[in-house]
Formats: structure tokens, C-alpha cells, sequence
């Protein structure tokens, strides 16, 4: 059974195309990594995709994701992206992974909202689709879900490649899934310690639960 990790960087839509609480984002990166049954990286896929509810990327996009205007002028749409990724995929014997639920909820929501078709090749993703983010958490007996990159620090593993790219994020999700796939391993064991000394040192301030950097009171 191969196991394929994948991530999806969005981008907000004008606000005339809104539909509230449902769509609100675009895809513009579709990144994942392909194991094998032994969890080795057998393949991976990386392309962008040119959004069709915003004409530009907007600069606090850009500074998260690293993804121009410039970069996206010549991608394909999200339909012709999302089916050469369904063939990478493959027809099945497979489990699609991601970290939280978000990126299949996006995949149904573009889908709907852009009149795309189910393929066989999609609903078999569909179907397969796992959120490993709770699955992380559940399995370490945490009281809440975290961010990608603070389970890789507390697994002890060095981020790999830039934060907010697809390609990276799904493969620091593939090796968090290594390092957990063997509850029984020193390497789960010393995240489980990470994670029970993570909790006793943790003393927080309104500084520390709140970033008031991000705030942008001016409306």
C-alpha cells in the first residue's frame, strides 16, 4: 500500500466571489511525496495553479507562501492540475494524507464551486483521504491539534525546505508519519517525551498565546 502525503497552498478570492463561511480560497499549489510500503520517497509532485477569482497575489500571500504573480501567470488552471495529480496518484492502492482536514475540503469546495466533475481517479482520493494532523495528535494524547512545524520540533526533526510550500510541507508530514508509524520505536518514544516536557515548562503570558504583531488595527 502506498501512502502519499500532500498540501495545498490557497489564496483568497475577491470579495465579490465570497460565498461566507464556504468559499473563500483558491489553490495555487498542489505539493505532495509518495512512499512505498517500506515508507521510502518514491516520487513527488510540485505545480501551481493559476487562480481565476484574483487577479494578483496578494503580498502578505507572497511573503508567507514565497508564491509571485509572476510565478502563477503561466500555470495551469485547478482543474487540468487536479487531474494530472489524481494520474500521479494513480487508479488506487493508495492512502492520501494531510496535515488537518482543510485540503479536502478545498478540493470539494473548488470543485463544486467550478462545475469540475468527480472523476473515478477523485473519488478514490476522496474516499482514501486521511487528516494525519489529528491523527498525530490523537495517538500522542494531546488535548489539541498543533501546527506542522511545531510537531516537527517536538519530534526533534529538522524542518526540511521552507515553511507554507507544498512540496515542504508534505514531506515534513510524511516524516512525522515515519517517525509515528512504529508506536513502539525509541524515535516514538522520545516524541512522546518531547511532548510531556513541552507541557511541563510551558508557562504562558498574553504575549506568548497572542502575535499582537499581526494585528492590523487600521480598518
Amino acid at each position: 500500500m502506498r501512502r502519499i502525503f500532500v498540501d495545498l497552498e490557497m489564496h483568497p478570492i475577491l470579495k465579490v466571489y465570497e460565498e461566507p463561511g464556504v468559499w473563500k480560497r483558491e489553490t495555487i499549489e498542489i505539493g505532495a511525496v509518495m512512499l512505498d510500503e517500506n515508507l521510502e520517497e518514491i516520487g513527488n509532485f510540485k505545480e501551481y495553479v493559476k487562480p481565476v477569482f484574483s487577479d494578483k497575489v496578494y503580498g502578505r500571500i507572497q511573503k508567507l507562501t514565497g508564491i509571485t504573480t509572476q510565478m502563477l501567470a503561466d500555470a495551469d488552471c485547478f482543474e487540468a492540475v487536479l487531474t494530472r495529480f489524481c494520474d500521479w496518484c494513480g487508479s488506487g492502492d493508495y492512502i492520501i494524507y494531510s496535515w488537518s482536514d482543510s485540503d479536502i475540503w478545498q478540493i470539494m469546495e473548488e470543485c463544486r464551486m467550478k462545475g469540475i466533475e468527480c472523476s473515478e481517479k477523485l473519488r478514490y482520493m476522496l474516499n482514501h483521504w486521511k487528516d494525519f494532523q489529528t491523527e498525530f495528535s490523537q495517538m500522542l494524547q494531546m488535548e489539541h491539534v498543533i501546527a506542522l512545524d511545531k510537531a516537527v520540533e517536538l519530534g526533534g526533526l529538522d524542518f526540511a525546505g521552507r515553511a507554507h510550500d507544498g512540496l515542504s510541507d508534505a514531506r515534513n508530514t510524511a516524516d512525522l508519519f515515519r517517525q509515528t508509524s512504529d508506536q513502539g520505536s525509541k524515535e516514538f518514544a522520545r516524541l512522546r517525551r518531547s511532548l510531556i516536557e513541552s507541557k511541563k515548562s510551558c508557562t504562558f503570558s498574553l504575549g506568548e498565546v497572542f502575535n499582537f504583531g499581526t494585528l492590523n488595527l487600521a480598518q
